[in-house]
């Protein structure tokens, strides 16, 4: 199988990023009184939607501090990164610079980004309303802080309620096991349609498998960023796909690899199954977008040590070469802790990171979908799931060189025991080496 353009150009730069220093002021802080004044870059991806939002945000702060100008550079996710590594490489990352946990440590084991712990120990950014196990996601393998998380993100099995009701399948409940799991598939097969799967194919799916793993009672790497899971567990994993697959309770491999990546065109949004696990805050834009249906999330299955749910999380950072870390600073504080920028803009990226305004968010939604949606985060939130450790080349090897491993199987390219080997291969080689 071609490698996507996309993947090489990102490989590529990978390897420009292994051999970057630190700049040489790349441990200056600003004094706690410094001026908040001139000119920041804000680099960020998303929507229309959250453009517009974030240019609220924006005006919102420079009103507040009439000396600063805000320039922003917006992408889509699918090739934010990309021209990110081109910045990076060429110490050019904008001063205020959007990243997630599943790419942070792309960034943080070669002097580009700032630690900002003297940052909050001076008070210029204000930690203490986001909850413990977000704000250690964005800390590096050095366990400095390098990035403050905004928006909580989070997989979850989202379910058409209709299509349930109608055929008289039982909802699941937010706790439930795997057998639990693969019962109710079985049922809803009974019940459901000719041509209606009830789910989606997810032996590729890493998320699923994440939670798989960490509620199993394993890590899914160590601090090294080398997997820590067992070769056991990914080919039982995938054995139970397999038979799933294989007994019509999942549809076909070649409708897996051609559903689109939009929520509104999810398979489960447009009706074509029954349940799919999708990103969790992707309900609201799925909902909208099938006005006629009901949808709704529950959390992945539980295992022997509870829920494996794990978070991946927008945050804002500060780049080591930087020439206005105070205004950078200032900006991050706003948007982490205002809560007119905070209603404005309305846990877009994930459920807003500060917990006094996710209780007001809850309280007084702008819409009924959102408060479940908030709901489901905050049910998993308490559960206090471990979250892993996610080592440098996340992205572009482990993630894909998962899925392409189940592929491999269900298109009957390898064996299970082979798919497992070449790809305990290929992340030894790969991970965590920047």
């Amino acid at each position: 199988m071609p490698v996507p353009k996309r993947l090489l150009v990102a490989a590529a730069v990978g390897a420009l990023l292994a051999g970057c220093s630190a700049p040489p002021r790349s441990t200056a802080v600003p004094p706690a009184d410094a001026p908040v004044a001139g000119t920041i870059q804000l680099s960020y991806w998303g929507s229309s939607s959250r453009v517009a939002k974030t240019d609220r945000i924006d005006r919102l702060f420079e009103k507040a501090h009439p000396k600063v100008s805000i320039q922003t550079q917006v992408g889509d996710f699918s090739t934010y990164f990309d021209k990110l590594n081109v910045q990076a490489a060429s110490s050019a990352l904008p001063c205020v610079t959007g990243l997630q946990t599943r790419q942070l440590n792309d960034y943080t084991g070669n002097g580009l980004l700032q630690p900002l712990d003297p940052f909050v120990r001076s008070g210029l950014i204000d930690v203490d309303s986001i909850p413990q196990n977000l704000l250690d996601s964005g800390r590096g393998p050095d366990g400095k802080l390098y990035m403050v998380p905004y928006g909580a993100a989070w997989n979850a099995l989202m379910i058409n309620r209709s299509m349930a009701k109608k055929a008289g399948i039982a909802p699941l409940p937010k706790t439930y096991t795997w057998r639990q799991f693969v019962g109710w598939l079985k049922e809803a097969k009974a019940k459901l349609p000719a041509g209606i799967a009830p789910t989606t194919s997810q032996g590729g799916n890493e998320p699923v498998f994440s939670a798989y793993v960490i509620a199993g009672g394993e890590r899914l790497f160590d601090r090294k960023g080398r997997i820590a899971f067992s070769k056991k567990t990914l080919a039982d994993y995938w054995k139970l796909w397999e038979e799933l697959r294989k007994g019509g309770l999942t549809n076909s491999a070649e409708d897996t690899a051609d559903e689109p990546a939009q929520p509104e065109q999810f398979y489960v949004t447009t009706g074509k199954v029954l349940s799919e696990p999708t990103a969790g805050n992707a309900l609201v834009a799925a909902d909208a977008a099938a006005p006629d249906e009901r949808l709704t999330t529950v959390p992945f299955p539980t295992g022997p040590a509870g829920l494996g749910n794990a978070f991946f999380n927008s945050g804002w950072a500060i780049p080591a070469g930087c020439d206005n870390k105070a205004t950078a600073a200032a900006y991050i504080d706003f948007f982490t802790n205002d809560d007119e920028a905070a209603r404005v803009y309305d846990s877009d990226n994930g459920a807003v990171a500060n917990a006094d305004q996710l209780a007001q968010q809850i309280d007084k939604p702008s819409s009924p979908v959102l408060k479940e949606e908030l709901e489901v985060y905050d049910y998993i939130l308490a559960k206090k799931v471990p979250q892993p450790f996610i080592p440098s080349g996340y992205n572009t090897t482990f993630e894909q060189a998962f899925t392409r491993g189940y592929e491999n199987i269900a298109f009957g390219r390898k064996s299970i025991s082979q798919a497992v080997d070449d790809f305990f291969a290929e992340a030894k080689i790969n991970l965590g080496n920047r």
